[in-house]
């Protein structure tokens, strides 16, 4: 399993009480990780039980720390090097549960960045196997077609894709064709009508209209080009559009410490479903269950498998 994350960061996490902008705030704890989405998916993998490697752009001019960060975990990396300095994400953490982050842009690239990066995947590809994880936003420089570019990619190694990132990247990637694609609720309905929406929050809108809304985004990706479509809804649930049909699929209840990564830990249990021979309704279903065991964890990212099997077998039962 191979997962690439083109915009790597440091994640800055702090922990507050509670949160209001505008406001003097005093954190009761801060820690400095390596962070993108790409390194969260590899961490859920790990955790599972799965190999997987991570390939990414790293600046020269911090990315020494960044690098060293990544290998104290034990994560196999990748790097294409590139000039600039790395960006930074600052997560604020408040007791509740609710998490505010600042996504820095990352540094600015080039097309011979993109020219390294493409021959890294190619030669890393065969040797780690499949599926293709494409994780998060692009850096500046970078065309939105860039994992469009990556689909087509591991086509040809025979690698099946999914696409796991912000509006323009993703959107960007349709024409390819991507086996999947996974936006949340906000990002598929800005790409499918033009008009950005705020996410969907459990406690302020009806499930039937979040069911609904997230079956009309799913179909709406899959006639621009995906493949396979899954949107997410946060503790609601997610709308797979598989093979022709639309199905629902429900979140376990769940205790949430920290909601960041949470796709992420998605994305990972269906590539991890995939690699396990699992077909794609089942693996998304898997997914599912990862992630809401991801978010009982403090670590963005992080799982526990025996979790994982406990909300499984709880499923099997209801």
């Amino acid at each position: 399993m191979l997962v690439v994350n083109p915009n790597l960061c440091f994640d800055r996490t702090v922990a507050v009480d509670s949160f209001e902008a505008g406001t003097v705030s005093r954190p009761y704890d801060v820690r400095v990780t390596a962070g993108g989405k790409g390194v969260n998916v590899v961490r859920t993998a790990s955790d599972l039980g799965t190999p997987a490697e991570l390939v990414g752009l790293v600046a020269d001019g911090d990315g020494a720390r960044l690098l060293e960060l990544i290998a104290g975990e034990g994560i196999t990396m990748h790097a294409v090097p590139v000039a600039g300095e790395v960006r930074s994400a600052t997560i604020i953490l408040e007791q509740s549960g609710r998490a505010t982050v600042l996504n820095e842009p990352g540094p600015l690239m080039t097309d011979a960045d993109l020219d390294h990066l493409l021959a890294e995947i190619d030669v890393r590809l065969p040797a780690a196997g499949g599926p293709l994880v494409c994780s998060g936003s692009l850096p500046p420089g970078l065309p939105t077609s860039t994992y469009g570019r990556l689909v087509e990619l591991a086509r040809s190694h025979g690698a099946p894709t999914i696409v796991d990132a912000a509006r323009d990247a993703l959107l960007g990637s349709l024409p390819y064709g991507p086996d999947l694609v996974t936006p949340n609720l906000a990002e598929a309905e800005g790409i499918v009508s033009g008009v950005v929406t705020e996410p969907v929050e459990a406690e302020t809108v009806p499930i039937d209209e979040v069911r609904q809304r997230a079956s009309a985004a799913a179909t709406g990706l899959v006639s621009r080009g995906a493949q396979r479509a899954v949107v997410t809804a946060g503790g609601h649930g997610v709308c797979a559009a598989v093979e022709g049909s639309t199905t629902w699929i429900a979140a376990p209840r769940v205790s949430v410490v920290n909601p960041i990564g949470a796709g992420d830990s998605f994305a990972a249990g269906v590539a991890v479903g995939l690699g396990r021979g699992l077909d794609w309704l089942p693996a998304i279903e898997y997914g599912v269950t990862v992630a809401s065991a991801a978010v009982e964890v403090p670590g963005a990212g992080r799982v526990d498998p025996r979790r994982v099997a406990e909300l499984t077998q709880a499923e099997a039962k209801a």
